[in-house]
């Protein structure tokens, strides 16, 4: 009989030690409400101090933009404690950062690019020089001076010179040698002009006039050529 009562009383310990706890609706709902209403309010902190930030480098300093993305992560638990949209785990609030620093770059770079800001320069793709029959390309971006090139071309006599420049905003004006160029086909052309020794191209984009910091708007590329080849 005793044995009995204690296979019983072990049995029921047992059931007590693998029982399920009981599922808190209410509780996790609560929860995943907060974690949506932090992941919500995260977005829009980050996005918002990504613009500020990209505003602070093109007007103040690119210091301060970045100092303002990381003072305000070790404040975003207290701004989530007060708005009571607070994360319970580690593992979230991690995914809260991470998604904090990945939305702050974004708003950073938006605020740098058009149609808000504009601080990329005109870019000369390509040079190119017309030896009489052909187009011979002088200058790329990806590859630089074309040395071999320069010296197949007879430098002596008028030349005409064409260059490709492009900008994310657009192009106001190209010159080259000082004498401004005309847009044709795509690029923008000199014809038969003297050249000395040198190339100068200048590029300006559509915002150039408006800025107090031309080198943002402008660029300068020399090529130093053979004279009377």
């Amino acid at each position: 009989m005793a044995k009995r009562r204690k296979k019983v009383v072990e049995e029921e310990e047992k059931k007590e030690i693998f029982e399920e706890p009981e599922f808190d609706v209410r509780d996790f709902l609560i929860k995943e409400m907060k974690k949506a209403k932090g992941i919500i309010i995260v977005f829009i902190i980050s996005l918002v101090l990504g613009i500020i930030s990209g505003y602070l480098q093109v007007y103040v300093s690119v210091y301060l933009g970045a100092v303002l993305g990381f003072v305000f992560i070790f404040l975003l638990k207290p701004i989530l404690a007060k708005a009571k949209a607070e994360f319970s785990d580690k593992k979230t609030w991690f995914y809260a950062i991470t998604m904090f620093l990945l939305i702050w770059f974004l708003g950073w770079t938006i605020a740098l690019n058009p149609p808000l800001n504009d601080i990329s320069p005109p870019q000369i793709r390509s040079v190119q020089v017309y030896n009489g029959t052909a187009w011979i390309e002088i200058y790329s971006a990806s590859s630089g001076i074309h040395h071999k090139n320069i010296d197949k071309l007879h430098w002596n006599g008028l030349m005409s010179v064409r260059v490709l420049a492009t900008d994310n905003v657009g192009v106001d004006e190209v010159k080259i040698n000082g004498h401004k160029a005309v847009f044709k086909d795509g690029y923008y052309v000199v014809y038969n002009i003297k050249i000395y020794g040198k190339i100068t191209v200048e590029a300006w984009d559509v915002n150039a006039a408006n800025s107090s910091n031309i080198n943002e708007h402008y660029t300068k590329l020399e090529i130093t050529v053979p004279t009377g080849k």
